[in-house]
């Protein structure tokens, strides 16, 4: 039941961002739903994948200067790209506009995680989707 007011509550963070960012598109709630879905799948598994390639294609300078997040952040935006091929409601014009809204989405997702944590304790299965993510 947790994962479907998550899925439902990630759908909702993808649309604001959606709307917030410029250049992407997303046709329909049945569309954000599916992105939300993929991005519960694939960025756990491909993204990590994709980020653990990205440390050692740069030797580890990125996790040495601390600032390994830049790296989450590229994956996160190739998951979307990919997300983006399997979807047909979605569209993003180029990287730089998914890589916004990977920030946006990011934002809303803490934000949400925040407004929805229970006396600021919350446990890896109560987080919304989206804050997972990154």
């Amino acid at each position: 039941m947790h994962f479907l007011i998550s899925l439902f509550v990630n759908a909702v963070l993808v649309l604001m961002a959606a709307y917030i960012t410029p250049g992407i598109k997303i046709r329909s709630f049945g569309a954000a739903l599916w992105i939300s879905f993929l991005l519960a799948i694939l960025d756990p598994t491909i993204g990590w994948l994709l980020t653990g390639l990205l440390h050692i294609a740069t030797l580890g300078l990125f996790w040495l200067l601390g600032i390994g997040f830049i790296l989450r952040f590229v994956a996160f935006v190739i998951v979307i790209r990919i997300i983006e091929g399997l979807v047909g409601g979605f569209k993003t014009q180029g990287f730089g506009n998914a890589l916004a809204f990977a920030i946006v989405l990011a934002v809303l997702g803490t934000i949400v995680h925040h407004l929805l944590a229970p006396g600021g304790v919350v446990y890896p299965n109560e987080l919304p989707m989206a804050y997972m993510t990154l």
